[in-house]
């Protein structure tokens, strides 16, 4: 298989936007676990997915999204009409294919939205996470920080939330394998440009925030490292797993 090919085929942005097969997602995990430039592409494409949602942050009116959904069930059934003869004047193709390009832009981040409201009511309404979980989440001043996997551990995956204001940090485990009884995970800040030890995280806890305390003011950036147990004063650079920046 051709990966660049692969690559630019549009996969990556219906797996993204939630949009490909069963199987078409079973394909492409799989394949992102053998090719790093595809996991790498997919890593890419969801960091400017999520920076376009912060930037516009405001859910679309429910009633347009149903709108833009049944517009892109219906687009499968309709005709492509071709031109016989095509006209001289052809100065409009340009504009109407940025036009169509926008559409699909802002209708693929309207379905993402919408996907994503979605998961988070049913989430709400199975009650699979605490109340003070939520909370924390809708908090608008608590600063996100989203963790992603480093090297060998792209897969590797947790969303944290700093509250700057009491420095303590709530973090959910994704995609993050269990450590041993002899080594544990270190969350570090780079404070400065030093690296400062927040503490271990609990990582047998899954599906609801772990709380750390005493998240030092100023940090810039945040690394999560496997250590051998035991009080430590500086990172193993070459056991990072996870890395995140404000």
């Amino acid at each position: 298989m051709d990966i660049k090919e692969y690559i630019s085929s549009g996969i990556i942005e219906t797996y993204v936007l939630g949009l490909c097969t069963p199987e078409e997602e079973q394909e492409l995990e799989q394949l992102r676990s053998q090719h790093t430039e595809l996991n790498k592409a997919i890593l890419e494409y969801e960091k400017a997915m999520e920076k376009n949602m912060l930037q516009q942050f405001t859910l679309p009116d429910e009633q347009i999204d149903m709108q833009i959904l049944d517009k892109l069930r219906g687009m499968n059934n309709e005709a492509v009409v071709v031109p016989l003869y095509p006209t001289k004047k052809t100065w409009w193709k340009p504009m109407a294919a940025a036009a169509m390009i926008l559409l699909l832009i802002s209708a693929g981040l309207n379905f993402y939205l919408y996907n994503q409201t979605n998961k988070t009511t049913a989430i709400i309404n199975n009650n699979s996470l605490p109340e003070d979980d939520f909370k924390v989440m809708l908090n608008p001043a608590i600063t996100p920080v989203a963790m992603y996997g480093v090297g060998t551990h792209a897969i590797c995956r947790c969303t944290m939330f700093w509250d700057k204001k009491t420095g303590k940090m709530y973090i959910m485990i994704h995609h993050l394998p269990k450590s041993s009884s002899a080594k544990d995970y270190q969350l570090w800040a780079t404070v400065d440009g030093k690296q400062v030890n927040v503490g271990t995280v609990q990582d047998e806890i899954r599906g609801r925030f772990i709380e750390m305390d005493n998240v030092p003011a100023g940090a810039s950036s945040f690394i999560v490292t496997l250590e051998k147990a035991g009080e430590k004063t500086s990172p193993t650079i070459e056991e990072t797993y996870l890395k995140g920046t404000i």
